[in-house]
């Protein structure tokens, strides 16, 4: 290495201009018609924060698609077995705030007559029963100071719960010496037994109660301390049943 030339290690710059004479047999004198030749040090720059950003983006893309596969869909899940996932009814099942509406419905359209309106109240059914209204006082001639009426499920429903009221009474024999627990039949239809009738006593009230079989009814009739008394409440039911 010449001991003119810069060592690697060196600040650049100009190079130093040989100002000896040219050797001979050269044409003429040297020229500097190009510019002065600089020879730059290499620049060794830091590439770590590039990296770093690079491996984050990385990162956070991998995250999003494994997020992406792996979150719960709505639609997967699960709906409660036996329902439909719009809320409709399945097949022809009927809700059951429906069924018991209805139920309350038709056991309003059958209750005796003389009650004024306001006078009855649907209550909750026994076990057995579809739908149950409280009546209040009858303004009929001799009617009950209270009432109950009951709708059963199905027959046997009806035969549980009139067992129930038997059992809660001191049983007679109704006015007429008429045979009481026994069958009951309408004057139109003497030949076809419409129910079963019972007349009796819870403590010191007078009660009458009757099935109405083709209806899956149970009525029971209350008097009150100052009557009407056996003999006209079972005369009431006579005309009402």
């Amino acid at each position: 290495m010449s001991s003119d030339e810069p060592a690697p290690d060196d600040d650049t710059g100009p190079l130093p201009v040989d100002n000896r004479a040219p050797a001979a047999g050269a044409a003429g004198e040297r020229r500097f018609d190009a510019p002065l030749s600089v020879n730059p040090r290499p620049v060794h720059r830091d590439r770590r924060p590039v990296l770093l950003v690079a491996v984050a983006t990385v990162a956070v893309l991998a995250l999003g698609v494994l997020a992406w596969v792996f979150w719960p869909s709505p639609d997967s899940e699960d709906t409660p077995t036996g329902s439909i996932a719009s809320g409709t009814p399945r097949g022809s099942e009927v809700p059951e705030t429906e069924a018991s509406d209805a139920a309350a419905e038709r056991l309003r359209g059958i209750l005796p007559r003389g009650y004024p309106p306001g006078a009855c109240e649907e209550v909750a059914p026994r076990d057995g029963a579809s739908a149950a209204i409280r009546c209040q006082k009858n303004e009929d001639p001799g009617g009950p100071l209270s009432a109950t009426y009951t709708l059963a499920t199905d027959e046997d429903a009806l035969e549980v719960m009139f067992a129930e009221v038997l059992d809660a009474l001191a049983v007679v024999d109704c006015p007429g010496n008429i045979q009481s627990p026994g069958p009951w039949r309408r004057n139109a239809t003497p030949q076809q037994v419409a129910g079963t009738l019972v007349c009796g006593f819870d403590e010191n009230t007078s009660t009458v109660a009757w099935t109405t079989d083709s209806q899956l009814l149970l009525s029971e009739i209350q008097s009150g301390p100052q009557g009407p008394n056996m003999v006209q409440l079972y005369a009431w039911w006579s005309s009402h049943s």
